[in-house]
């Protein structure tokens, strides 16, 4: 259920026009060189509010919100939820609404090691009781299954990707933690019973434990390990209960904390990297904070958005924050942006694109929504003062480039990052990809890479173990000499991925080798200057992208072979990746992800496998009659990084 575009367009008008003069002010305020203080894009009419979003491993955004555009208390059937995935490059919106019966309001959310999205719990009734259910999102076909049920009804819970490729999820209501295994199967941490308020703050430190920094001000460790054990207090962050703060991992075991509270100014750096957490003060924000959004930048920096200043509980249209902040690592000193256009509160979020701006989207959807006239049911775009020139012209800067780079790389090797940039590039970062929902992002994490620039590559090393870098779907990012960063090329990082080459190409004698680089601390960019950047002498650039031809019989016996087969062929030498998921009834099965490189002049075949837990599940279901489809994704990349089209198969199950 939902408004009609009328009476939307009118909710959407009332907060326009209550906010419409401190928006003007907030604006005049900070105007200026973009080179200096960024720029927003104009206000986007979406299908959904933005309550909760994540970004796709195709550099897509998913959004979903509830079942209408009204608070959720008020509708009585919560059998579905508007979503929609926006495409940044084009704008374009495509439906993906969630068709299992179930309402993902408040649910928690981050991605599995494979790219798709895992979600747990969301609002059963007009009580807002939480629901056991959990959802995968697959960006390969767009296609949302159901997962195993949780031992608990969960409603605010968070959810974070672990070390070994299984996901915690916390909170929701129930005090037991529990873990989604690589099978898919979940488990209890019955020994690991404690109170936490809703949607907690937790990352992977280190040292490999799940690091809950707020918004309650005792620091704790989580081993999630058998049935789970909780360290004794670790300290005190400060003596704030930061509900509604927002925290970001801008660097390798440090941790920003903002605002929350009765719109705290105030901000502390958390440092994991030893037994006992180190936390001290920084510089606070210009203005105090609660329902706002922190981003970790390409650069390492960190950008504070929206919320409002007075301390209200959700929504105070009076006192609505507009301005950008931006806090840098290196000085600990915020810098006051442009004004966004709109104001962001009570269910907004924000969220890094690969191609280094922000998305800052949603906004209402509750009973005080209702009561004030708040719906912002809308998007804009920052972009960062990186991406513009610094010499007050206006003009967008000219960019590194990463032309190729390996899609699979395992920790602690070296690996090859095609650019012709590389004379001029100081700094090389993986970015997790990013899920938000009420100011929290539960999988941010920024990781700098120590690398050494060559003649038109760099060698840079992985990320040293998976508590550094969890397994999964990064953005890889190379930032210039000037500050300015590339677009982001989507790497994966996992353990079983096989070593990618590591040599860097030979130089002429006219190109001599740049010197070995080390991580720097986030910001440590020299200050951006005007003019142009080196170009790798004789660099030729490879843009076409591969075609990919993919045969699949659309009925087969997958239990006999306990795979899915399907051939491909590029009409070059590329490597073609596939993935799925056996769907039977509501609920979804993941394959094994394969891939395998063709020459371009063949068909090659690809077995995507069942896991174990898929084999069984389809067993049942052969001898109960129930049907099982499978459906498939193929994507190529060839030698020079460039991707195909995404090819979409669905197979019947045969007995």
């Amino acid at each position: 259920m939902a408004h009609e575009p009328a009476a939307e367009r009118r909710l959407e008008r009332r907060t326009s026009a209550a906010t419409a003069t401190d928006a003007e002010l907030a604006a005049a305020a900070v105007a200026g060189d973009p080179g200096q203080v960024g720029g927003w894009g104009p206000v986007v009419d979406w299908p959904v509010v933005g309550v909760h979003v994540a970004l796709l491993e195709n550099g897509k955004v998913l959004a979903y919100d509830s079942v209408g555009d009204n608070a959720t208390e008020t509708y009585p059937v919560h059998d579905h939820t508007r979503a929609t995935v926006w495409d940044p490059a084009t704008g374009t919106h495509t439906p993906v609404n969630v068709d299992t019966g179930y309402n993902l309001f408040c649910s928690g959310l981050a991605h599995l090691a494979d790219g798709s999205l895992f979600l747990a719990g969301g609002n059963k009734d007009a009580q807002l009781h939480g629901i056991v259910q959990t959802h995968v999102f697959d960006s390969a076909t767009n296609a949302w299954s159901l997962g195993q049920d949780m031992a608990f009804e969960r409603w605010y819970p968070s959810v974070t990707p672990l070390h070994d490729g299984e996901m915690l999820i916390t909170e929701g209501g129930p005090d037991v933690p529990e873990v989604r295994e690589l099978d898919g199967g979940l488990r209890a941490l019955n020994t690991a019973s404690l109170n936490l308020p809703l949607y907690p703050w937790m990352d992977v430190a280190p040292d490999g434990g799940a690091f809950y920094s707020g918004p309650g001000p005792t620091m704790r460790s989580l081993d999630p390990a058998g049935g789970g054990s909780w360290s004794q207090s670790l300290g005190q962050r400060d003596n704030l209960n930061r509900d509604y703060g927002s925290h970001a991992m801008y660097d390798v075991g440090k941790i920003l904390v903002t605002g929350g509270a009765s719109s705290s100014s105030g901000a502390r750096v958390i440092d994991i990297n030893r037994a006992t957490p180190r936390v001290s003060a920084t510089a606070p924000m210009a203005f105090g904070r609660r329902q706002h959004n922190l981003t970790v930048l390409a650069d390492g920096t960190v950008l504070a958005t929206g919320g409002n200043s007075s301390g209200a509980s959700q929504v105070d249209l009076n006192n609505g924050v507009y301005e950008a902040e931006l806090w840098s690592p290196a000085t600990g000193q915020w810098q006051t942006l442009a004004a966004m256009r709109e104001t962001r509160q009570y269910h907004s979020t924000a969220l890094l694109l690969p191609d280094g701006r922000v998305l800052s989207s949603g906004g209402g959807i509750c009973t005080t929504c209702d009561q004030v006239g708040y719906l912002a049911k809308n998007a804009e775009v920052f972009s960062p003062p990186y991406l513009f020139k610094n010499d007050g012209s206006g003009q967008l800067a000219q960019r590194p480039e990463i032309t190729s780079a390996a899609d699979e790389i395992p920790h602690n090797v070296p690996f090859i990052i095609s650019t012709p940039n590389a004379a001029s590039i100081a700094k090389v970062a993986l970015v997790r990809l990013g899920a938000v929902t009420h100011s929290v992002n539960m999988e941010q994490r920024y990781v700098p890479l120590s690398f050494t620039a060559g003649c038109g590559a760099l060698r840079a090393t992985a990320p040293a173990n998976p508590n550094i870098a969890p397994p999964g779907v990064y953005m890889l990012f190379v930032i210039g000499a000037d500050g300015v960063p590339s677009v982001a090329r989507m790497v994966v990082i996992r353990a079983s991925a096989p070593a990618p080459p590591a040599e860097l190409p030979a130089c002429s004698s006219d190109q001599p080798p740049t010197q070995p680089s080390t991580p720097q601390p986030s910001s440590g960019i020299a200050p951006r200057t005007a003019g142009p950047q080196p170009e790798g002498a004789g660099t030729s650039v490879d843009r076409k992208a591969p075609a990919l031809d993919v045969r699949v019989d659309r009925r087969q016996r997958v239990l006999r072979a306990r795979s899915v087969v399907a051939f491909a062929r590029c009409d070059e030498r590329c490597t073609v990746s596939a993935r799925g998921g056996l769907r039977i009834g509501r609920r979804s099965y993941d394959l094994v992800r394969v891939s395998r490189t063709t020459r371009g002049d063949q068909r090659e075949s690809l077995k995507v496998r069942l896991t174990r837990r898929a084999t069984l599940a389809l067993r049942r279901a052969l001898t109960d009659g129930t049907p099982a489809t499978v459906r498939i994704g193929l994507r190529g990349r060839d030698a020079a990084g460039n991707r195909s089209a995404l090819v979409r198969a669905t197979v019947r199950v045969m007995r």
